[in-house]
């Protein structure tokens, strides 16, 4: 992976809504194509191919997008990387959002299939609670990511709606749109993928933009999330590809979006969307540099001169690791084996388990998610560890 400063011409509408009234963009030069990416090197972290983001505004339906975006660029093999079901926290998320789903949709002795299924892991959750039938599908799946199960078959490749032979119960969409350029086309996909599946109900998760604009997560933003949704933004967007909505709520603490639809006929009364959100973008790039510059200031108050590490090795760790170029950590830390021994991508810093004695070595650890804090703390604690912990 080489660097670059190309990229294609800026789009002038929006891939939701096809709206060409743009408006508000936020440049950000340079930025790491692929966080979630295993570099075996700091040295070949460090090369990783960077690009331009222009972050814009539609003004009809409120989607925030990467209008230069390069999608070829982004590598989704793999080595692509983001599994967070090595954290209690999430793993007791991922099970209630299962346990709700299998009851909702009387799952028992059915059939689910997720379009970017990752590694494997939630679907094989489901299937397990539900005794039910599963079908993954991912470009990034790697074999043996995932338990083996027999009622689970992966694909490591795209869905089609030509794929979908039998009934389905239930489609899962579980952080995917973020990444998908034409988003507006990819939500008829999975309405047409729906419709195939005998009118299967669907479940989309993904990022609020609401929680990254009020706390001003400038870390929450980066090159693989092409998309940014205001939460009438993602069920305006269903809706005008022909969803009902079922239910459309906060969850994990209100950093994602879930979304339950079914496909029904497009209205032609919702395919006019005018966005009620204001001016989000603006608000958040007013915040942008000097809440990256506050951040650093806290570190420094705290005697993080001394040293200190960021805790998790996901896109937020990592996108944090990048903007404090110019105060780095030591290392991160991350509970997830595939990324232990590994090296971030864009800075080379490497990532070390929890009980790793370096861990000693940090009296300060930026926690870039505070969902997770103190099970942090009673990791740290077991080790015998007692930094100073400092969410964000």
């Amino acid at each position: 992976m080489s660097s670059a400063t190309t990229h294609p011409p800026a789009r002038t509408s929006c891939p939701g809504c096809d709206s060409l009234a743009l408006g508000e963009s936020l440049l950000l030069a340079q930025q790491p194509v692929i966080l979630n990416y295993r570099f075996e090197t700091a040295e070949a972290a460090k090369h990783v191919a960077r690009r331009d983001m222009e972050l814009r505004e539609c003004n009809d339906c409120g989607l925030v997008f990467n209008a230069i975006l390069d999608a070829a660029a982004i590598p989704y093999d793999d080595r692509y990387e983001n599994r967070q079901n090595f954290s209690a926290s999430f793993i007791a998320m991922l099970s209630e959002t299962a346990n709700t789903l299998s009851e909702r949709y009387n799952l028992a002795g059915g059939a689910v299939l997720e379009v970017g299924c990752g590694k494997g892991d939630f679907l094989t959750l489901l299937c397990d609670r539900a005794n039910a039938q599963g079908f993954g599908y991912d470009t990034s799946y790697e074999e043996g990511g995932s338990e083996a199960n027999e009622r689970v078959t992966f694909f490591q490749r795209y869905v089609t709606p030509a794929d979908v032979t039998q009934k389905i119960d239930l489609v899962i969409c579980r952080h995917v749109v973020e990444h998908v350029p034409d988003i507006g086309d990819f939500f008829r996909l999975l309405h047409a993928i729906a419709t195939a599946g005998g009118g299967s109900a669907v479940y989309v998760e993904t990022p609020a933009l609401e929680w990254i604009v009020e706390h001003n997560a400038f870390w929450d933003v980066f090159y693989e999330h092409c998309n940014y949704f205001p939460t009438r933004t993602l069920r305006k967007l269903a809706e005008q590809a022909g969803f009902t909505v079922l239910q459309h709520r906060f969850i994990f603490g209100g950093q994602y979006q879930a979304l339950e639809l079914r496909p029904g006929e497009i209205d032609p009364a919702v395919t006019a969307l005018h966005s009620q959100n204001g001016p989000v973008l603006r608000m958040f790039a007013e915040s942008f540099v000097s809440s990256c510059s506050q951040v650093i200031a806290r570190l420094e108050e705290a005697g993080a001169a001394q040293g200190w590490a960021i805790w998790g090795a996901g896109a937020k760790g990592v996108s944090l690791a990048n903007a404090l170029l110019t105060f780095p950590p030591t290392f991160v830390i991350d509970s997830n084996p595939s990324k232990q021994g590994m090296f971030l991508p864009g800075t080379g810093i490497p990532v070390i388990a929890p009980d790793d004695p370096k861990v000693a070595r940090a009296p300060v650890i930026l926690v870039a998610n505070p969902n997770y804090i103190s099970e942090i703390r009673a990791t740290l604690a077991k080790q015998g560890f007692s930094p100073l912990l400092m969410p964000l």
